[in-house]
């Protein structure tokens, strides 16, 4: 038996992480989502899996709301230590090490709590916010395409409790569904999931431990002859998460996988972390498993189905990269996911999901293969003795590669940037600040108008799936011509600006100088907000010239769009005309 047809504008298949923030992001942007979830999670257990966000996954979450409710319940490090023999060494997990020290990020820490905690709070910021519910005990059974420019995706789902199927149609489908990597959606929609399975195994667990190892609240590492590299990672209520190498010859010691029990984990952590002394009070999860590194062929099909997070693609949780790579993939697609629905933008945008998100991820796989595989550690050190330099050890050599300033801001997600595009476009010859299109925004604090209280630039720059225009208007005594310039040609009936709806920006003026308010300081009305650089840092952080100014275009998830000069008015309505329906 059929149930009645239900209608929504997106449906994404898994109520894990990445499903539950794109649901979020989707209400946040005006569109009604639907989650479908097999399981029940308001009755799983809290246990395992993903539990670290880096600094720019903070940022990200911070900029729709959702940083304030993950800190009050996680736990954070700012550093860590490595460990060689008892002793105090360079090396380890330096991409964690002395975060205390970025530059240009307020959340100079990483935040560690449990993926099912993760979850939870944003299906109950979903909830509580837009009064939307996942679907849990439904699972999805199969889909079809059919040419209705309305809600062409019509997906059938069983209903787990009454055992009966229920119709769904929907504008777009997301598989955000996996459970070692099986997507049901990426499955019917038959794209491969290409890569390699290694013979390499890893112990994870959370405990409540004794321990008289230093720092044991830091994100610490620790080399052990016999077990590689053991992760000590502080997570929520006072527990840690302990990994450690499975090697061959403890599979073979106990008899293979079916005879590595909780038991077996524990007294095997023990000798790992010798000379540390370490007691468990309690046990609250553990696992065995292996390293697969596989990438989808396309994140995006059909033009209305969508793959994310563990759905398309698959790593070692060495550095980390899952949840936070998952999470990049929902923010990345969700505001391009919303103006589409809406009917602002082209066909195009959705496709950059797939251009942009494939090329990171398949960074985050190459440099997951290094750490993270031990036949690479043998073929680096086979190398170094091909080439005669056996005075380094293969610890030295990891060491000095995690200590690549580029490789740590990659992995803690700040040195991500996306290749040129219409989205990411350098509208003019000569560049108008030291600042790229396709980078991260910088943060820095800006004064408001009045009240002289610093607000953080990424806090103004707050995702609503609108760009932000941020007038970087320089020294009006220099800039002023200009800054009056920009104003008639803005203001013009038939200017694009004021043609094209009012959803698709927020504009703000950012002024190097200090004044009384925004006309008085510029000599015409502002543009949007104003926000007071008076010390210019923020011109300084990106660049800008303050006695040219320029114009920089945020992309909603904070990336940089375009950069062009304050007579620039003709470079926006070009970038804007890549992007939008109608400009």
């Amino acid at each position: 038996m059929m149930s009645a047809n239900e209608v929504y504008d997106v449906v994404i298949v898994g109520g894990g992480p990445v499903g539950s923030l794109l649901a979020y992001q989707m209400a946040r942007f005006g569109c009604k989502p639907c989650v479908i979830e097999q399981d029940d999670k308001t009755q799983m257990p809290c246990y395992g899996r993903a539990c670290t966000l880096w600094p720019r996954t903070i940022e990200l979450l911070d900029q729709l709301d959702l940083a304030e409710p993950l800190m009050q319940a996680g736990v954070v490090t700012r550093s860590g230590l490595h460990f060689h023999e008892g002793k105090r060494m360079r090396g380890g997990l330096m991409y964690g090490s002395r975060m205390d020290k970025l530059g240009d990020t307020f959340f100079k820490f990483a935040l560690h709590l449990r993926q099912r905690l993760i979850e939870a709070i944003f299906t109950e910021s979903t909830s509580e916010l837009y009064g939307i519910q996942p679907k849990f005990l439904h699972r999805v059974e199969a889909y079809s395409i059919r040419e209705d420019e309305n809600y062409p995706v019509t997906i059938q789902a069983k209903d787990l409790t009454a055992g009966q199927l229920v119709e769904i149609q929907c504008k777009y489908l997301i598989g955000a569904d996996a459970s070692g990597g099986k997507s049901t959606v990426r499955r019917l929609a038959d794209i491969s999931f290409d890569g390699e399975h290694t013979t390499s195994r890893w112990i994870r667990m959370d405990a409540l431990v004794k321990t008289n190892m230093p720092n044991p609240r830091c994100l610490n590492s620790i080399d052990s002859t016999s077990h590689g590299q053991i992760l000590w990672c502080p997570i929520d209520n006072g527990m840690v998460r302990i990994g450690y190498v499975f090697s061959a010859a403890l599979l073979e010691k106990y008899g293979g996988v079916e005879g590595v029990t909780q038991e077996v984990a524990k007294a095997e952590a023990k000798r790992a972390l010798h000379p540390f002394e370490l007691e468990f009070l309690s046990v609250e999860w553990f696992t065995i498993y292996g390293i697969g590194q596989r990438i989808a062929n396309t994140f995006y099909a059909d033009d209305r189905i969508f793959l994310a997070g563990d759905a398309c693609h698959t790593h070692s949780s060495g550095s980390a990269q899952g949840l936070n790579t998952g999470v990049h993939d929902a923010v990345n697609l969700a505001w391009k996911l919303a103006l589409c629905i809406h009917g602002f933008a082209k066909k195009e945008l959705l496709e950059s999901y797939n251009s942009e998100r494939k090329d990171i991820v398949q960074t985050v796989i190459d440099n997951d293969k290094i750490p993270g595989e031990e036949r690479t550690h043998k073929a680096l050190l086979t190398l170094l003795l091909a080439l005669g330099n056996i005075h380094k050890s293969l610890r030295e050599i990891l060491t000095e590669w995690f200590n690549d300033i580029n490789m740590q801001h990659f992995t803690l997600g700040l040195g991500i940037s996306y290749r040129t595009s219409f989205l990411n476009l350098n509208a003019t010859d000569v560049s108008q600040a030291t600042a790229d299109p396709g980078e991260r925004g910088p943060d820095q604090f800006k004064l408001a108008l009045r009240t002289g209280d610093p607000i953080r630039l990424q806090r103004i720059l707050i995702n609503r799936a609108k760009f932000s225009i941020a007038i970087f208007t320089g020294n009006p005594e220099h800039t002023r011509p200009a800054i009056l310039r920009l104003r008639t040609t803005i203001s013009a009936s038939d200017s694009w600006a004021s043609t094209t709806s009012k959803q698709l920006f927020q504009w703000f003026t950012f002024p190097a100088a200090f004044g009384n308010g925004g006309q008085d300081i510029l000599g015409c009305q502002p543009f949007g907000k104003v926000y007071l650089d008076a010390d210019a840092k923020a011109h300084e952080i990106y660049g800008v010239d303050t006695k040219q100014g320029a114009i920089i275009v945020f992309r909603p998830d904070g990336w940089v769009g375009t950069i062009v000069p304050l007579d620039g008015a003709r470079h926006l309505k070009e970038y804007f005309e890549g992007v939008l329906v109608k400009c």
